[in-house]
Order: structure tokens, then C-alpha cells, then sequence
């Protein structure tokens, strides 16, 4: 955590913040801003990282492969158990966000014949008409939807907004995705939506604790998958945001601007 005291303690001569990463909840930048440090970050590097591995949870889900693994490990050879394989090509995909991350898994989820939507407050119909997608409301998207992927950032708006009202608007048979962030999602909301049978099952990439206490309940489902926030790594993804990070940080030592600016009004 880079905080007010932890920047403070580094003055004077700290002379820039590089975020190894893309969110910067972790940084006081406010603080950084009050002393003049400009903060960096880099918004892109794990892309197409994150939208394969929504892709492979979708795909995980889709076609059963944890739970008949976990079930053949058991002792139990069954193609009947759990709900009934379906087509991707028949189904719909509902992006919850619509950033850099959202349409990287747009473009893999129409290669395998989704229908996809998407609910973003700033999504044009000029946009979506480029991605060949079609922008809906937030409550379309739930009741509509067979796979619900979240890439919305965590802020006051978007902090548990899917929990049991939002829930309750999905189908049956519908599956939550999230590697976002983990506090999007009301977890104890969604560990009883998943009980009472609302919705059919999740994959967590994200959780609001990380790791998850001794006991958890979601971890306990058999419906749902987890991955260990996983979703931005790869032996590329690292060394492009490694190398990146670094030259941000040169910039400013060298006197220039750094290409992803969290705070351009730290020149007051």
C-alpha cells in the first residue's frame, strides 16, 4: 500500500509513483497529487491475459469440466449429472463493463458463436455497432443473459451491485463470471442465491478477501470454479508489465511525461 505516510516518508526525494499494475485503489492519490508526484500505472498490459482466461472459465463452465473431473476423481463415470450441455452458439454473453479487457472476450466469445451484450453507462450505439455487439440495459442484460462476465472497476457505484436484487434477475440457469474485482459481488448474497437454486453456478477469479478464510462457503460449492487471481498472468503479461512499469518511472527521471498518467493535475 503506497499511503499518505509511506509517501510522505519518501519526500523529497520521491519523484514519481509507478504502479506495477493496473488498479491504483492501492495508492493515496490524492496525497501523491497534493505533493506534486505524478502517479503512473499500466492500464493495458494484461488484456487479452484476462479475456482468455474469462473465455476458459466460460468454456469450464459450459461444457461441466471441473465438476466432472471432481466427480470422476470421486468415483463417479457420469454424462447425466449436472445441468444439460448446451451450445455456446445458442446462448448470450452479457459483459458487465465494456473497457479494454471486455472487448478482448467479446471478440474470443463471438468466435465460438455468442450472442454478445453489454451494459456500460458509457457504451455508444457507434461503439457497440463497431464491436458487433448490442449495448442493453443493466436489467436486459441479467434477464437475458446465459453467462454474465463482470470487467467493471470496483468504485462506490459498481461495489456489490451484484448481489441478491441483481441476482435475483438472472436465470436459473444463468453463471456468474468474475475477474474483476472481488467486493463487485455481495459473496454471502451469492452463496445463498447459488443455495435457494436462483442461479446455476459461478467462476471466481477475484474474491473481497483474498485468500478466502478456512471454511468459506462459495468454496465449498460444487457449483462454482476459482482460480487464485489469476486471470492477468502470463510469462509475457509479466514481462511487459515489469518493462513497462520501469520506463514509466525513467520518463519521469529523464523529465518527461509518463505515457499512462493517473494525475495530470499534480503540475498545480
Amino acid at each position: 500500500q503506497t499511503t499518505a505516510r509511506v509517501i510522505e516518508a519518501a519526500l523529497p526525494d520521491l519523484k514519481v509513483v509507478s504502479r506495477y499494475g493496473v488498479g491504483v485503489d492501492n495508492i493515496d492519490v490524492a496525497f501523491a497529487t497534493e505533493k506534486g508526484i505524478p502517479v503512473a500505472y499500466v492500464p493495458d498490459y494484461c488484456m487479452v491475459d484476462v479475456a482468455e482466461h474469462a473465455v476458459s472459465l466460460l468454456l469450464t463452465l459450459a461444457r461441466k469440466v471441473a465438476l466432472y473431473d471432481r466427480l470422476i476423481r470421486k468415483g463417479t463415470w457420469d454424462i447425466q449429472t449436472g445441468p444439460p450441455l448446451r451450445r455456446l452458439s445458442e446462448q448470450t454473453l452479457g459483459l458487465v463493463g465494456f473497457g479494454r479487457n471486455a472487448r478482448q472476450v467479446a471478440i474470443r466469445a463471438k468466435g465460438f458463436g455468442l450472442r454478445v451484450i453489454s451494459f456500460d453507462p458509457i457504451l455508444t450505439p457507434e461503439m457497440a455497432e463497431e464491436a458487433e455487439i448490442d449495448s442493453v440495459s443493466l436489467d436486459d442484460l441479467l434477464a437475458t443473459s446465459d453467462y454474465i462476465s463482470i470487467h467493471c472497476p470496483s468504485i462506490d457505484a459498481t461495489r456489490g451491485m451484484i448481489n441478491a436484487e441483481t441476482l435475483g434477475k438472472m436465470k436459473p440457469t444463468a453463471y456468474l463470471i468474475n475477474t474483476s474485482r472481488g467486493d463487485i459481488v455481495n459473496e454471502a448474497e451469492l452463496a445463498d442465491a447459488l443455495e435457494a437454486g436462483e442461479i446455476a453456478g459461478a467462476a471466481l477469479d477475484v474474491r473481497s478477501q483474498e485468500p478466502p478464510e478456512a471454511g468459506d462457503r462459495l468454496i465449498q460449492m460444487e457449483q462454482v470454479i476459482h482460480t487464485p487471481h489469476a486471470s492477468f498472468c502470463s510469462t509475457e503479461s509479466l514481462y511487459e508489465l515489469r518493462e513497462r512499469t520501469a520506463w514509466e518511472a525513467r520518463r519521469v527521471l529523464s523529465g518527461e511525461e509518463p505515457e499512462n498518467l493517473v494525475n495530470p493535475e499534480y503540475r498545480k
